[in-house]
């Protein structure tokens, strides 16, 4: 007699099947703090390139002009102007579109910001890909209200790279005069001038782009107070000729400690604004300088008056910021640093001695 076996499927149980689902979940939850990291990874790579990019680029610009590039290129306004970014359109293979920039026109009719020029309203409008940190959610264009807002709204393209201002300690902030950085209005600094050496001197480092509203109200978490500045009234002594002495007529200086920055300046603000990096093309400082006087990510707002004024360099990268040094370099900088070795970092004449970091 033949035996007959016949295979008999055996379903899991309920026990089996939590257990499984429960095996998934914890593989799930250790591979997604892997995944976040590599792409993480991988934007702050592309960041480095970007800023890399744009070192190479002044380097260039410098040997053809035989200066770093100003905050602005039409001399005798203080009202702003041309970026530093707009200036090394050819050295970053943008030739085309900085032939559609006339450089010896003006930018803009008034100030803070002033109406564009029918000219430049296309090019002030387009995204650059290689202005962008792709860590940072800011938006790509900015609707701003001219005139100190009751003119017409302008459409600007924003940007995260923005060029050594210095200290801003005192009234270095005012930077329609020579500051201790690498640029302000009308500057001409060489790299030979740089005596500090160019790998101890910052260059360009990555700033967050404001709050996609340009009037602000004031923060009140650390990720708005990280993209928003202090908007203080400022004394515009003249729109063509730089002040005799530098900083607001009330004799406004920068504390030594920032931590006594904030309460010091809201006493004297007219409220809170969140237009920073709204603009690669405009050579306002709130657009394309920063300077050393925060810790990178400091969470204390900034300040601006005028366009110029305390602007940090801040990240969306976890821990830190990316700078190009004036040697052409690209370093991480912990958020961490000394602030004192921080703020040396952004003098190109101070004479001190900085170790590696």
């Amino acid at each position: 007699m033949k035996t007959h076996y016949r295979a008999v499927s055996r379903a899991f149980t309920l026990v089996e099947l939590l257990v499984v689902i429960a095996i998934i979940g914890i593989l799930v939850g250790l591979l997604l703090p892997a995944v976040q990291a590599a792409r993480e990874a991988a934007r702050r790579m592309s960041c480095g390139n970007n800023l890399k990019q744009i070192g190479l680029a002044m380097h260039n610009y410098e040997s053809a002009h035989r200066k770093i590039p100003s905050n602005y290129s039409l001399g005798r306004s203080n009202s702003g102007n041309f970026s530093v970014l707009a200036q090394m359109l050819p050295f970053v293979e943008q030739t085309s579109l900085h032939n559609l920039i006339d450089f010896s026109q003006p930018m803009q009719v008034g100030c803070c910001p002033g109406t564009l020029t029918p000219a430049f309203v296309g090019p002030a409008s387009l995204v650059l890909p290689f202005l962008r940190c792709p860590s940072d959610d800011g938006p790509d264009v900015y609707d701003i209200r001219t005139l100190s807002g009751s003119g017409p709204i302008e459409r600007y393209a924003g940007n995260n790279y923005h060029i050594n201002g210095g200290t801003a300690l005192g009234t270095l902030y005012d930077s329609r005069l020579p500051t201790d950085g690498i640029s302000w209005t009308n500057s001409s600094v060489r790299l030979a001038d740089i005596t500090d050496g160019l790998s101890n001197t910052a260059a360009f480092a990555e700033s967050l782009r404001g709050l996609a509203n340009q009037t602000a109200t004031a923060p009140t978490n650390s990720y708005q107070r990280r993209r928003t500045y202090i908007n203080v009234a400022c004394t515009w002594r003249s729109s063509t000729v730089p002040p005799a002495q530098p900083g607001l007529a009330n004799n406004y200086q920068t504390p030594l400690d920032p931590k006594l920055f904030e309460a010091m300046t809201v006493a004297i603000s007219r409220g809170w604004a969140g237009q920073r990096g709204a603009g690669w093309i405009h050579g306002r400082e709130y657009y394309t300088s920063y300077n050393h006087y925060h810790n990178p990510n400091s969470d204390i707002p900034d300040m601006g008056t005028c366009g110029y004024g305390v602007f940090g360099a801040r990240s969306g990268h976890t821990g830190g910021v990316q700078v190009v040094r004036c040697d052409g370099s690209v370093h991480f900088v912990s958020d961490s640093i000394d602030l004192a070795v921080w703020r040396a970092f952004g003098t190109r004449q101070g004479g001190e001695v900085l170790a590696d970091f």
